[in-house]
């Protein structure tokens, strides 16, 4: 990624990115482990200040494409890191600290989401807009969103059900191609999540790109087309293997039978009662 964008090739540096998202979303953990960085990963995910100035020294605009590039996937391991952070942690931490932190991810997590839904603002596919985080990865995203809905212990802002509930609309309402490309990638995800055969991250992306119906359009064609990125995710020695410790994983919730409707649809019903308690709140405190 650092060389590609030395090279200013835009479509390479996203080809990378993408792979890294969707392989960290089928594992609903970051992707690789911070164990497993190389060098310039680890500058650029630790110290994305410091990274980025040393390449503006060398090319300017370079920094400026990685710098726009990687917010998308450095917001999502950011979710992932908070979300998992009281794993970590002394059990008896007060209940207070965990709320907040499930605040913060909550707010990461919407960032990646509108990204994602950019591309197909008021149900048009528009890819001049150029959105950071791919399309494909809505619905997957809208499933790590289900955590946060319809919750007792607080409740989501209006923004953010705002958000959420653009990105369902647009969903709806965009065309089959760009809605069945997200549904299998979504498959590729809870598949994961149940602990099927063969549903290791290379297995999952492989299956669904093998068939010649596969509607991907950009993780079926452009990113997984790279069989040198391919064969660098299976010699590299990084896949996600193991007892892998979550804060919570919001396929635990599902069935492997849950598809893009169904979860649109537990969304929409979870986020009518949100707005709902908002407005109650908002009299309240009027009052």
């Amino acid at each position: 990624m650092w060389y590609f964008a030395l090279a200013h090739n835009t479509p390479k540096v996203k080809e990378v990115l993408d792979l890294l998202i969707s392989l960290s979303l089928i594992n609903s953990t970051p992707y690789p482990p911070e164990a497993k960085f190389d060098d310039h990963l680890r500058r650029l995910v630790a110290s994305p200040k410091e990274a980025l100035t040393e390449l503006s020294r060398m090319d300017f605009d370079a920094a400026g494409l990685l710098h726009k590039m990687l917010s998308g996937y450095a917001t999502l391991r950011k979710f992932y890191n908070l979300r998992d952070e009281a794993v970590a942690l002394e059990k008896g931490e007060p209940k207070n600290n965990a709320i907040v932190r499930k605040i913060d991810a909550a707010s990461a997590l919407m960032a990646v989401i509108a990204s994602s839904d950019d591309n197909i603002r008021g149900g048009l596919y528009d890819e001049e807009r150029e959105a950071v985080v791919s399309v494909d990865f809505l619905l997957a995203l809208l499933g790590e969103a289900m955590v946060f809905v319809n919750q007792t212990d607080y409740t989501i802002t209006v923004a953010q059900i705002d958000v959420l509930l653009k990105a369902i609309e647009d969903l709806q309402t965009v065309g089959t191609r760009i809605y069945s490309a997200c549904a299998e990638f979504l498959q590729a995800v809870v598949g994961s999540g149940q602990g099927l055969k063969g549903s290791s991250p290379t297995d999952m992306l492989r299956k669904t790109t093998s068939s010649g119906s596969s509607s991907f359009s950009m993780v079926g064609s452009s990113m997984l087309a790279s069989s040198q990125l391919m064969h660098s995710v299976r010699s590299s020695g990084v896949l996600v293997t193991g007892n892998i410790k979550r804060g919570w994983d919001w396929r635990d919730g599902i069935s492997a039978s849950t598809n893009g409707d169904d979860l649109l649809r537990i969304l929409r019903h979870g986020l009518a009662k949100d707005l709902a308690k908002a407005w109650l709140n908002e009299a309240d405190n009027r009052m």
